[in-house]
């Protein structure tokens, strides 16, 4: 969601590129907070707008083209931020808490075969809040219970935390989360270093999950991370020519991913973004 210290960002940074882009797709005015992205299969890509729009999926081709649109009537879009499916399922990220002071986080699950059937769908609710958490919110220097990224990995969901803390300790948290519908206390399960230029420039603001390894975007660049020996080491970074509100990532394959942004005063409309990252 846009705030004053995004704008103030995309004034003052911008990166070299290092990420090549293959092609750009305007998306609708529809998808103006596009938010969500994923890979429902190999010729449809799923997506929703964030926080305060409609409970609503849109089915979209490669091109970014509305091919239909899909209500989940048993859900609220408080804040939607990212989403990801295993083999039947796919997971709605309920998720963003930018003054970190929300309650009832949830994650909503949605059945595939629905979804590829029906205008209306109904979602099961995976409800979590963050065993560290005491304070709602907690004070300027552990501001650390906003997330905007998750991957579904090894049977689990992973979320991926924002660092909103003042003085930023650089981190990412990440939180294991069960598939099945439930109440849960959640734990930091592990960390991974993203940078300490504040939430603006190093927050996570989506997640894909691709051969094992983790696809973590922010505004200016997406880090490539694997697993070694339990922890998330990184193998590349992509940087993009410019600072942008993107907000969602999905991989087609190691050859080919998809990035949206949302519409933003500064830096244009909503976009589609192929790229192809330089060997």
């Amino acid at each position: 969601m846009k705030t004053l210290a995004v704008i103030i960002g995309f004034l003052l940074l911008g990166a070299s590129a290092s990420a090549q882009l293959i092609k750009n797709y305007d998306l609708s005015k529809s998808l103006a907070e596009i938010s969500g992205l994923e890979l429902l299969n190999d010729t449809t890509l799923i997506a929703f707008n964030d926080g305060g729009g409609k409970s609503r999926l849109y089915l979209l081709t490669l091109k970014g083209e509305i091919i239909r649109k899909v209500d989940v009537l048993n859900a609220k879009n408080k804040d939607w931020e990212d989403i990801t499916i295993d083999d039947k399922f796919i997971y709605i990220g309920d998720i963003g808490n930018n003054e970190n002071k929300r309650l009832g986080l949830k994650i909503y699950k949605v059945a595939i075969k629905d979804v590829l059937k029906k205008s209306e769908v109904s979602a099961k609710t995976i409800k979590f809040n963050y065993g560290e958490q005491r304070s709602f919110p907690p004070v300027s220097d552990s501001m650390y219970f906003d997330a905007e990224g998750m991957a579904f990995y090894n049977d689990s969901i992973w979320l991926f935390t924002k660092d909103r803390s003042n003085p930023s300790k650089g981190n990412t948290r990440i939180y294991k989360i069960p598939t099945s519908p439930g109440d849960y206390t959640v734990y930091c399960s592990g960390y991974t270093f993203i940078g300490k230029n504040g939430w603006w420039r190093d927050g996570i603001t989506a997640v894909d999950q691709y051969n094992d390894r983790f696809y973590l975007l922010t505004y200016d660049r997406y880090i490539v991370k694997k697993l070694i020996n339990g922890k998330l080491v990184t193998v590349k970074t992509f940087k993009f020519n410019s600072m942008s509100q993107r907000e969602s990532i999905v991989v087609l394959n190691k050859d080919s991913i998809f990035v949206a942004d949302e519409k933003n005063p500064l830096v244009g409309e909503m976009k589609l973004y192929n790229i192809c990252p330089k060997k």
